[in-house]
């Protein structure tokens, strides 16, 4: 292979990387916009805090659920193809959000809004740990985290802009949505196949070899979907407002951009 080729190569595998980023950061700016949200207008109508809580939970419910599902989706429709039908259909399910307005009747819609968008989540990272090479795949998987904080960020403060009220945030949310499946779309050429060549393990089978780790994951998991769904209820028992409490969160996750990119590094 000529140098030129080499080099051609090169740079469509960083602008593949570089889309696929840039596509998971404007998902994530729809997901960490819509947490405080449903809070805050959940926390409007009177519902008792448990209530917030556990309808919170229904998206995270519906990640775990989904993901054994994820390589079967994958290889039956192929990943691009599913991303982008993922997309489209987050975009719908927070459309339904916005009009129902019903907290008994956002408990399936949050669950779909999990079992939807997780395969963004799960192909997006597969993808760029596939196309980033050996020797920077620390730094790349930091940067790919560092954006993905930084749209969890830009999420709450999206809502200091267009308030909490009607449908202007939930059309940043959907318009977040069928910006990431455009993103995508352009990059989805480049992209590799998502196979299981190679040795297969099971997810129960993954546990006891990497036990450490998901308990970690657990941790911080939980610890996140915490705050983004309870602490706007907490704010507002005392009477902070909703336009500090965005700003409080956003600051929050602010600490996460700032140590993946040297975390990547030692690792």
């Amino acid at each position: 292979m000529s140098a030129a080729e080499t080099n051609s190569d090169e740079t469509m595998q960083w602008a593949a990387i570089t889309g696929v980023i840039a596509t998971v950061s404007v998902f994530a700016i729809a997901q960490g916009l819509s947490y405080p949200l449903l809070s805050f207008i959940l926390q409007r109508q009177g519902i008792s805090p448990a209530m917030i809580g556990l309808s919170a939970a229904m998206t995270p419910i519906g990640f775990i659920l989904s993901s054994p599902m994820i390589p079967a989706l994958a290889r039956r429709f192929g990943p691009g193809r599913t991303a982008l039908t993922c997309a489209a259909l987050s975009a719908l399910a927070l459309a339904l959000v916005g009009w129902t307005q019903n907290v008994y009747l956002w408990f399936p819609l949050r669950f779909l809004i999990g079992v939807v968008t997780n395969p963004l989540y799960v192909l997006s990272e597969i993808w760029v740990i596939a196309l980033a090479p050996p020797s920077r795949r620390g730094r790349v998987m930091g940067v790919y985290s560092t954006v993905i904080s930084a749209g969890f960020a830009t999420g709450p403060l999206c809502l200091l802009a267009v308030g909490t009220e009607g449908w202007p945030p939930f059309l940043v949310g959907i318009s977040a949505f069928v910006f990431c499946g455009g993103c995508l779309a352009l990059v989805l050429g480049r992209l590799p196949k998502v196979d299981e060549a190679g040795h297969q393990v099971s997810v129960m089978g993954f546990m006891p070899k990497a036990w450490l780790l998901l308990a970690a994951v657990v941790v911080a998991a939980g610890f996140e979907q915490a705050v983004l769904a309870l602490l706007p209820v907490y704010g507002t028992h005392y009477g902070i407002a909703e336009a500090s409490m965005s700003a409080l969160l956003s600051a929050m996750i602010a600490g996460n951009i700032a140590m993946q990119v040297p975390l990547g590094l030692l690792a």
